[in-house]
């Protein structure tokens, strides 16, 4: 046989291998998705989406819907689980736009036993229009000193400009946080908005603890669309006399080595009252302390020392930092050591 012909049907041969192996790739089920986006644009805040995504099957075999996989808030309320080869199934999914304001996006994830695409991801698109709206935003966020005043603020509006809105009430998950309601005169509203709206002020009751503050202010409207709207709030109340670190740990430590540890003192004040610190003393004669000025009336430094001749032992005790602030006229810290 000449090279010639050898060649012609080494080719033919090639050419019938890869024409097998496409058909077997077109072997199976195949899923294609005509559409796995649906965007429903604008929509009222509580309206719940229905939407329908075809799945076709364009195989040779029965496709197998092997998972749908929602993410939150959305939900599937039925699916096709096996396609017929040249069919087409459906997915049935709703989109409940009550706890969302703006726009979102919501997928679902479909597997199925398409070897050549396993994986499906379908999107509800809205942008969801809230019947009351919080200006400028759903949230307040503040850092505040203890018994200082604070206010902040918020406007309540309808949507609609022809709403009639009212704001019954306002409710605090924080007992500590008072809240006020104005209704605002007409050269006060916001433009496009409904023509009655309140301005609620928040503000800290004289008991209110230090530490941080995450609560929640739900306000009470007449509109039976939206008759709780939530306000979410965080923040954090600092003391006037703020001492960092809040504890003092030496561990285990010859005292003949005489260790320190420093602690910051810092006057949070922020009325321009200055707060001196008179006096800086531990409860054990173990220890020694005293106090250097960083800024006058704003910021000392407290150095705690081991004393040289301390005996040997644990130690449990106090350091008492003395201001002459009405206030707080001393501040406590623990103070700890295992003295070698």
């Amino acid at each position: 046989m000449r090279g010639s012909q050898l060649n012609a049907l080494i080719l033919a041969a090639l050419v019938l291998t890869a024409g097998l192996a496409i058909a077997d790739d077109q072997a199976g089920p195949k899923l294609v998705v005509p559409s796995t986006i649906i965007d429903a644009g604008a929509v009222s805040q509580g309206v719940v989406l229905d939407a329908v995504f075809d799945l076709v099957n364009e195989g040779t075999a029965t496709l197998s819907v092997k998972a749908v996989r929602p993410t939150c808030g959305c939900t599937v309320a039925d699916f096709d689980r096996e396609i017929a080869a040249g069919a087409t199934g459906k997915i049935k999914a709703k989109l409940d736009t009550r706890d969302f304001s703006g726009p979102i996006s919501k997928s679902i994830l479909v597997m199925t036993d398409d070897s050549q695409n396993p994986t499906v991801t379908l999107v509800i698109k809205a942008d969801v229009k809230p019947y009351v709206e919080i200006l400028p935003r759903p949230l307040v966020r503040f850092n505040a000193v203890l018994h200082e005043p604070l206010e902040q603020s918020f406007i309540v509006a309808a949507a609609d400009p022809k709403s009639d809105l009212t704001v019954m009430g306002v409710k605090s998950s924080v007992p500590f946080l008072a809240t006020a309601i104005r209704k605002l005169a007409a050269d006060e509203l916001v433009e496009g908005k409904s023509k009655s709206q309140y301005e609620v002020t928040m503000s800290l009751t004289d008991d209110a603890p230090v530490g941080p503050v995450n609560g929640v202010l739900t306000v009470v409207t007449n509109l039976a669309e939206a008759p709780t709207v939530p306000v979410k709030v965080y923040g954090v109340i600092r003391a006037l006399i703020h001492v960092t670190p809040n504890q003092v740990q030496f561990g285990a430590v010859e005292a003949r080595t005489r260790p320190g540890r420093n602690l910051i003192v810092v006057n949070n004040r922020t009325d321009g009252t200055q707060v001196k610190i008179t006096g800086a003393k531990v409860d054990d004669s173990a220890f020694d302390a005293q106090v250097a000025t960083i800024e006058e009336g704003r910021r000392y430094q407290v150095t705690v020392v081991v004393k040289p001749d301390a005996q040997p032992g644990n130690r449990d005790a106090t350091l008492t930092v003395t201001t002459d602030d009405a206030d707080f006229p001393s501040v406590t810290v623990p103070v700890r050591a295992s003295l070698r």
